[in-house]
């Protein structure tokens, strides 16, 4: 065996391991592993005997790169190298054998079936293989810097050597064939090209990608540390308040039993893990220490209980630790002289002279003499009585310090631990010192192996004292964070590069094949574009397309454009189904095509809407697109079977002529639909020619929409008042509200004008509000100035009476005012029995036991029910003036006029007469028991009328 290919390929694993080696977080697991397709590239092309290049490339690679190419190893990171060498070689031996007895040089494999396979078996599957030795050995060994746990980093190995195997295992194969073994030379550089573009553009991709989660990672970094920061300021304004706490229990019970400061401390305990011990530590004068050491031998019931350290200043008191908790732990600290040492000594002074919480330096515990930690001394003050003057005053002493212990390793990890933070190295140096007197490693077992990528300082204060914190972050701290996606990333580069290799090989062996799909797949996507997929028309895009072609020629440019809309079709959605509806317009698109002829083209541009464009033999020859009008609505008329049911449609058509009525597409097009609209409002069912004042109608009518929305809620509504008589006495018994709208330009408007559009969008509801308010405030108005005004009439929309919240917000209105409920009259219409007849008889029942006054208005113009009429609760019916008009002239309007009254009187219901123009109309009232009128002959609508007024 030859060993230049072996070594050569050991220097090429090598390399390409180097120059990949910062596509990813971790040290030696890599995204985008390229030596794993130069593995398997080599052994196909060169057989098994060079495979071991591979692992020696890989032996290099994994003792050098984690040291930094310092090659300085130990014995686990040794027998780690050499297992994933072994994993290396494994993988392309199983790789090899693959492709030799399974599916074949990807280069020269045919059949998709083939190229598939190769992805499948020799990219996903024989990677498993080093994935999980590797990731195995190094999680079980050495659990190396950038780990995200072993199944994470099981994927992420075997993803990367997938890519490699992959993408890389074709391109290398076709740079290692040699000249004369490929059979077309331009179409091998260009599959060379291929591979090598798409190796590039992965890899550039994934270097923005990481460049921009660099940054994302580094605002997470500096928000982490901004709660890091807070929590351990917490934990010390925590610690703070607790020793406040034991404080003010002590002076408030005036002194602690051992059993009190153990209850006291261990529910602090419970929630504040940064605390090693407390302890009381009373100030002891050298005259009472024998009593004192008794004392506490008998209530600690520790008769070994002694105080020790004596105070080197022989003036000084004795600070002794009397009680600590937990006592278990803390046993060496009893009977310990705050003041024997003299650092201790020093904060115990200052805390005096102070008054206040003081933090120690950096000591070396009693308690826990290997640890760095520090005391906060809290002074305790008790009153004292003194005789002055021979009075008696109050003074504060001191009477000794609460002390809490801490370690700063128990400091640091609950505050790291509160911050879910891993993979930080944090460091902790006293002010003025240049060394750190404090070093954590989370995460991480080996120091000297970890990689600062991001870094944070800060200055913390503890009670008087400043620690610089130098937090730095490494790859583990990376792998571990929340906003690291590198894992869906790499799938999806790795799921791209098998998509790139089975489209390119797919190419390389079977390009003519190829070729033509992809012609044929133009030409469907062409045909998709420009027609319908439920009818196979021609839609909107062919539409203009064909148009604008038609229109550019003068010899086409003579042109029908009917416009099509079924009658109703939502009706069938709504009911039957969209399927159905499909259904529907698949059948009803297939009769009108057969009545068309060559001229004739059908569209459909969406929904239940098609456009039919027909050529005209010539200019003002129309007689043709009329006849083909009425054949298609004709047709559309006759029953069709659909989903086994036989359905009757109608449809209504706009049509318009080019170019006398539109030269362009959206002109056609609009012109079109505002005569189609014309024909749904003329009935349905029928074709209408586009007219230029259809479109001036459909403009002022949209104007008069906009102007009518800016005036509701505004003073143009205005309220004019028809005064209402009885006929009886003469006198005036009501007064009738009718709206009236104020136009800036152009003045008053009728409400025919406007109260049907009102309906027709909606307005009439706050339009109705308005009115409703302009009423009440009028009948305050004429309350407040001692007028006597009997009830308004107020006219009441249906689509406002059937809110269901109505009644609740007209008492709102009405009870606001202070009015009297009967003072308004609700007048409403026969339309309203026909939409909810259930609901609105409720309504109705509602409003009359509320104390409102009912009326129906119009009364005989609709087609109310008799039987349904004896159940409303009504006080007035009102004879519509189309019946009053002729009195006189016509006898059945009279007949007419004397059934309602006479239905009046039997149900007990006021009748009213309106539009009384004459004194002949009024004496027929009158002589036939009518109970009241209102009309131009008694008074016109005013905006302030004369409420004390007779006929």
């Amino acid at each position: 065996m030859r060993l230049a290919p072996l070594f050569l390929l050991a220097f090429a694993y090598l390399l390409t391991g180097m120059l990949v080696s910062h596509t990813g977080l971790h040290a030696q697991i890599i995204p985008l592993w390229i030596p794993a397709g130069l593995a398997l590239a080599a052994g196909i092309r060169f057989g098994y005997g060079v495979l071991p290049g591979a692992a020696l490339g890989s032996l290099i690679f994994n003792l050098g790169q984690p040291s930094g190419w310092s090659f300085a190893f130990d014995a686990a990171e040794l027998a780690a190298a050499v297992l994933i060498s072994g994993g290396v070689l494994l993988q392309a031996v199983v790789g090899t054998w693959l492709v030799r007895h399974k599916t074949g040089n990807p280069l020269t494999a045919r059949g998709e079936g083939r190229v598939i396979r190769f992805i499948l078996l020799t990219g996903f599957a024989a990677c498993m293989i080093s994935a999980t030795i590797g990731t195995l050995a190094l999680n079980l060994l050495i659990q190396p810097e950038g780990s995200a746990g072993l199944v994470q980093d099981w994927l992420s190995w075997w993803l990367g050597d997938s890519f490699g195997a992959i993408l890389i295992t074709p391109l290398a194969l076709a740079l290692l064939t040699r000249r004369g073994q490929y059979t077309s030379r331009p179409h091998h550089f260009r599959l060379i090209h291929l591979f090598t573009g798409a190796l590039l553009a992965i890899l550039l991709t994934n270097q923005v990608y990481l460049l921009q989660l660099n940054n994302q990672l580094g605002n997470t970094f500096q928000r982490d540390m901004d709660v890091f920061h807070a929590n351990l300021n917490r934990l010390y304004h925590q610690n703070l308040a607790d020793l406040g706490k034991l404080e003010r229990q002590f002076v408030q019970q005036q002194g602690m039993t051992a059993a009190d400061f153990r209850e006291a401390t261990s529910a602090i305990f419970a929630n504040n893990p940064s605390i090693r011990a407390y302890s009381w530590d009373p100030i002891v004068l050298p005259a009472a220490r024998q009593r004192f050491e008794t004392e506490t031998r008998l209530e600690l019931n520790r008769p070994d209980y002694a105080i020790y350290g004596d105070s080197p200043h022989p003036d000084d008191p004795l600070v002794v630790v009397q009680y600590v908790e937990p006592l278990e732990l803390n046993t060496a600290a009893l009977g310990f002289n705050l003041l024997s040492i003299e650092d201790r000594r020093r904060w115990v002074v200052q805390s005096q002279e102070t008054g206040r919480a003081v933090a120690t330096q950096i000591l070396n515990l009693t308690q826990a003499p290997d640890e760095p930690g520090l005391l906060i001394l809290q002074p305790v003050y008790l009153n004292a009585r003194i005789d002055d003057s021979s009075l008696l005053s109050t003074e504060k002493q001191l009477v000794g310090f609460m002390v809490g212990v801490f370690t700063v390793s128990r400091m640091i990890d609950a505050a790291i631990e509160l911050s879910h933070l891993q993979g930080i190295r944090v460091e902790l140096t006293e002010s003025g010192q240049a060394q750190p007197f404090y070093t954590r490693m989370q995460g991480m077992a080996d120091n000297s192996r970890f990689t600062s990528l991001l870094s944070h300082s800060f200055d913390f204060d503890f009670a008087q004292q400043i620690w610089h914190f130098q937090i730095s972050a490494g790859p583990t701290y990376l792998a571990l964070s929340p906003g690291n996606n590198v894992l869906p990333f790499q799938s999806l580069l790795v799921l791209f590069s098998a998509l790139v290799t089975a489209v390119i090989l797919g190419m390389h062996n079977r390009e003519t094949t190829l070729a033509h799909r992809v012609s044929e797949q133009t030409r469907n996507l062409a045909f998709q574009a420009q027609h319908d997929p439920l009818t196979g028309l021609p839609n909107r895009m062919k539409l203009e397309n064909d148009l604008e072609n038609s229109l550019a020629n003068p010899e086409t440019s003579h042109l029908a454009l009917m416009f099509i809309d079924l009658d109703r079709f939502k009706l069938i959605n709504d009911s039957l189904g969209h399927l159905t509806g499909d259904h529907l317009l698949v059948e009803l698109a297939a009769r009108w095509m057969q009545e068309l002829d060559e001229t004739a083209t059908l569209y459909r541009m969406g929904g239940d809407e098609f456009i039919l464009l027909q050529h005209l033999p010539g200019k003002d020859r129309h007689h043709p697109a009329i006849e083909m009008a009425e054949k298609l609505l004709k047709s559309t008329c006759r029953p069709l079977q659909v989903d086994g049911m036989q359905l009757q449609v109608t449809a209504s058509i706009g049509l318009v002529f080019s170019p006398s009525q539109g030269r362009d597409f959206n002109s056609l097009v609009r012109n079109a639909d505002t005569a189609l609209h014309q024909a749904k409002a003329s009935g349905k069912n029928r074709m209408e020619i586009y007219q230029s004042s259809q479109t001036d109608a459909t403009l002022l009518n949209f104007e008069l929409e906009q102007d009518l929305r800016l005036a509701v809620n505004t003073p143009q509504i205005l309220l004019h008042y028809q005064p209402q008589f009885s006929l009886d006495d003469q006198q005036l018994c009501g007064l009738e509200a009718l709206v009236r709208w104020q136009h800036p330009h152009r003045g008053m408007i009728p409400p025919d004008q406007f109260i049907p559009l009102a309906e027709e969008t909606q307005l009439i509801i706050p339009l109705g509000w308005q009115v409703i308010d302009l009423a009440c405030r009028q009948l305050a108005e004429w309350l407040e100035q001692g007028e006597q005004p009997q009830c308004v009439a107020v006219n009441i929309s249906p689509l406002q009476l059937l809110q269901s919240d109505f009644i609740e917000q007209l008492n709102l209105i009405v009870d606001a005012y202070g009015l009297s409920r009967r003072l308004l009259e609700l007048e409403i219409t026969e339309t309203l029995l026909h939409q909810d007849p259930d609901f609105a008889f409720k309504q109705l029942k509602s409003l009359r036991l509320a104390g409102y006054r009912l009326a129906l208005d119009d009364f005989g113009t609709g087609y109310s029910s008799f039987d349904r009429l004896k159940y409303m609760p009504l006080d007035r019916i009102k004879i519509d003036r189309s019946f009053v008009r002729d009195i006189g002239k016509n006898p059945k309007d009279e007949a007419i006029i004397l059934s309602i009254i006479g239905l009046g009187k039997s149900l007990d219901i006021e009748v009213l007469a309106e539009g009384v123009e004459d004194a002949s109309q009024q004496a027929f009232l009158k002589q036939h028991g009518c109970d009241s009128v209102q009309g131009y002959l008694l008074g016109r609508p005013v905006a302030q009328p004369v409420l004390s007024r007779a006929v």
